[in-house]
Order: structure tokens, then C-alpha cells, then sequence
């Protein structure tokens, strides 16, 4: 017997939307929070810190592109090497 082909869940996806959005925005926010209270002598600790921000926002930025790519949504290229409008 052929397998039916499951149809998407728009619902979950959304759902799942929803909440990479809401992640990405505590990932920005504690990077803010960081900001606020480190001083201008970076130790060890503080990079140490900041590299784990930095990939915590890339991974939550990162799942909601692909969250928001299931419902259709594109996103220009993220590359930040060129101008803007080239």
C-alpha cells in the first residue's frame, strides 16, 4: 500500500514561528544585557562569555529563519562582508 504524503502542519509551524522569534529575542537581549555591564578591560571571562552570546544568537536567528521559511517567508542573504546595496 502507497504511504500517504503527510500534509504540513501550518498550526505547528507557526506555533514553532512564534517561539524561534521569541527566543531570537532573549538571545538579543541578554547579548543588551552584556553590553550594559561589561567595562572596557576585556578579560578572558568576558570573551569567554560573549563568544557563548554570540553563538547562542546565531543558532536562535539561524532556527527562525528556517521556522519562518516553512510558512513561505524568505530572508535576504544575511552576509554581512558586502555593502548593503550591492
Amino acid at each position: 500500500m502507497a504511504e500517504r504524503k503527510r500534509k504540513p502542519d501550518q498550526h505547528s509551524d507557526l506555533q514553532r514561528a512564534r517561539a524561534a522569534a521569541r527566543a531570537t529575542e532573549r538571545a538579543a537581549a541578554q547579548l543588551a544585557e552584556f553590553a550594559d555591564r561589561v567595562s572596557a578591560v576585556v578579560g578572558p571571562a568576558e570573551m569567554a562569555e560573549y563568544d557563548a552570546l554570540i553563538a547562542r544568537e546565531a543558532a536562535a536567528l539561524s532556527d527562525r529563519v528556517e521556522a519562518f521559511g516553512r510558512l513561505g517567508f524568505g530572508a535576504p542573504s544575511l552576509d554581512a562582508t558586502g555593502p548593503a546595496d550591492a
